[in-house]
Order: C-alpha cells, then structure tokens, then sequence
C-alpha cells in the first residue's frame, strides 16, 4: 500500500470506521481544509483498506483498540505514514495506527471516486496558498 494514501490525509481526522476484518474498511476522514476544495456535497473523504487483516489503533500509554466504534470515537489525527515509508504503521498525533491490507482507494463521501493524483494536486494547491498567505502576512519572515 502505497505510503502517500497517508500522508496527503494529513491533519484528518478518522471519525468513522465501517467494514470487516478480514475484508474491506472504509475509514471516513475530516479534513475540512481538503473536503471543501471539492464541488461536491459532504464533509468527508474515504479511504477503503482492501484485503485488511489488521487494523488497531495503539494510543500511548493505553490499550490498543481494534473496537471500530472506539477506535472513530478517538478521533486519530493522521500525521503521516511511519518514516514516510511504511503505510503499515501510521503516527497519529495521540499514538499509532497499525494496519496490514493489501491496496486502497480513495472517494469522497458522496461516493465520487478519488484519485490519489487528484487529492495530491488539491493538497498541493491549498498548501501553496497557505505559504503565499503566509508569506504576506510575515514579509519579514519572523
């Protein structure tokens, strides 16, 4: 699986979690600075695991959840895929999900299929208008 399915979601938040293991899951993602660059209705992009035989969410210092209510009640914040390399091991901003499957897929929740291409170039694109802003808002660069 490819590592940048990660680490473009970067910021998201996991807030549903559907499917089976062994099986597909569909893990429902907000991030809301992403979503809303598309025409199109809704409020989440989904990643479908395909062939997933592992999926747990290792919060520090806590029990690991494999429950997919809990684990969407946590909330995960991606950060990216482990050393930008491993897609089976994500860091999250309060602990790690570990995850083993065998391809992905990205859509919006309105079922609209995404390209990894396509949600790269949005992603891109707001993060270059983030530094323009931000460069005209410190010009001096402090």
């Amino acid at each position: 699986m490819n590592p940048e399915f990660w680490n473009v979601l970067h910021d998201g938040f996991i807030t549903g979690v559907s499917g089976s293991v062994p099986g597909d899951v569909q893990l429902g993602v907000e991030i809301d600075y992403l979503r809303q660059r598309f025409a199109d209705p809704g409020d989440r992009i989904v990643l479908t695991l395909h062939g997933c035989t592992a999926l747990s969410y290792h919060p520090f210092d806590e029990v690991p959840v494999t429950d997919f209510t809990v684990l969407a009640q946590a909330k995960p914040q991606i950060l990216r895929a482990k050393d930008w390399t491993d897609a089976s091991l994500v860091e999250c901003a309060a602990g790690d999900l570990r995850i083993t499957a065998t391809g992905a897929a990205l859509a919006l929740d309105n079922g609209r299929p995404l390209s990894l291409e396509e949600l790269g170039a949005t992603a891109g694109a707001y993060w270059a208008e983030w530094s323009e802003r931000s460069a005209k808002a410190n010009p001096s660069g402090r």
